[in-house]
């Protein structure tokens, strides 16, 4: 296929002819999701969705949870009216391609449904180091300066809870199997989203200057699943089994003082950890006081909250106890997922758990983040401060959506 470029001030028009994506000449699907990414309007929503509202970018590559690792979603963006949209970018070169990239959007859409708005925002946050309040909106709003604050958050809120989504796949020869993939995309067990196809052409002329051409080749699907929940509205989860008790239990937190003196400078110190630490989740409050140099932080969840202390001995660390027999799961859950929770924190992990007993209120295990002192640190007060104030951001973004 030629297309013709007429430009007014030249006589002749410029020629350009369809050219394939390939990662051999770097067009490959990091190239094309830089494109969607930065020119948004290339994702037509009216033709592939039927919505008269534009495509919002918020995040490329963002990390989801899945299994002991991260996966990454292509592109992630949302509508003023509050749908988020997935994007997913792919060469089809081949069925196998085809048939893995529509699975995955669904796996990564069925990833997402677990999130809050306070998640999604805490984690695009931790992904593309955004700062201010509510950067979601933001983004929204400097497209659609009349957009309401409270309705659009409770509109993605919504899309959230109900794995509500608008699914896109970009690719290029879309067109080549289209009856399979409709087959495909009715197949596919998911949450109710609606999924499209986008083909994006590619021409280029003899300059080598490049010219896109969104398509969309198959109609919107809608596609459901039935999603099996507790009683209590919580989607099942397979958790793991529990680790033998091979690791010490952290004693009392709060060591006895030699002098008043010591309390104070104790006390100097958490006020100045409470006063810095800054927290990506916007539901997170405030630090507070314990006892003697230890501060809890409340977070959501069968525990007793996630305690920061120090030792006389020199050591610091956090400290999350579980409880009963909602806690032991979670704490299983954890423990299946540590690969990538200590990815995510940057630093180890200890799990201890206890023998299974009665469902009470009592502590059936802990997990435990030690500081780690480094060898060219000059004061030792200054490199624990900044590393508890790191890390308790770290491990309430990480720690919230699995807590739930």
């Amino acid at each position: 296929m030629t297309v013709y470029l007429e430009e007014f001030s030249e006589g002749n028009p410029t020629i350009f002819e369809r050219v394939s994506l390939s990662s051999s000449d770097g067009h490959n699907e990091r190239w094309l999701q830089e494109r969607l990414f930065k020119h948004p309007n290339l994702i037509p929503m009216v033709e592939m969705f039927g919505h008269g509202e534009a495509f919002i970018p918020l995040c490329r590559e963002l990390p989801l949870r899945h299994g002991s690792s991260n996966v990454f979603l292509d592109l992630l963006g949302v509508s003023p009216t509050g749908r988020l949209v997935l994007v997913e970018c792919k060469l089809w070169r081949n069925p196998e391609a085809r048939r893995e990239v529509v699975a995955q959007i669904f796996e990564y859409a069925a990833l997402l449904a677990d999130w809050t708005y306070s998640d999604l925002e805490a984690r695009l946050k931790q992904a593309r180091g955004l700062t201010g309040e509510n950067p979601i909106f933001q983004a929204v709003r400097a497209v659609d300066p009349n957009c309401d604050e409270a309705r659009f958050v409770d509109a993605v809120n919504a899309s959230l809870s109900r794995g509500d989504f608008l699914l896109a796949i970009a690719g290029d020869g879309i067109r080549s199997d289209l009856h399979a993939l409709r087959r495909l995309m009715a197949s596919q067990g998911g949450l109710l989203s609606k999924l499209a196809l986008l083909e994006i052409k590619v021409f280029k002329d003899a300059s080598g200057r490049a010219l896109l051409v969104p398509n969309v080749p198959v109609q919107t699907e809608i596609v459901k699943r039935e999603v099996l929940v507790r009683a209590d509205g919580e989607s099942l989860e397979k958790t793991g089994p529990a680790v033998p008790r091979d690791q010490p239990v952290l004693g009392t937190l709060e060591r006895a003082a030699t002098s008043n003196d010591a309390r104070l400078q104790n006390r100097a110190f958490w006020d100045k950890f409470i006063s810095l630490v800054k927290f990506d989740h916007p539901d997170q409050t405030t630090p507070r006081h314990g006892g003697n140099n230890w501060v809890r932080i409340e977070l959501p969840g069968p525990i007793k909250g996630l305690v920061a202390y120090r030792t006389a001995a020199g050591e610091a660390g956090f400290m999350v106890k579980f409880l009963g027999a909602d806690g032991r799961d979670v704490l299983r859950s954890l423990l299946d997922d540590q690969p990538a929770l200590e990815q995510e924190l940057g630093q180890s992990v200890r799990f201890d758990i206890g023998e299974p007993g009665e469902e009470s209120a009592d502590v059936v295990g802990q997990m435990l983040v030690d500081y780690v002192p480094s060898s060219d640190s000059n004061s030792q007060d200054s490199s624990q401060l900044s590393w508890l104030v790191a890390t308790a951001n770290s491990i309430v973004t990480a720690l919230r959506p699995r807590l739930k």
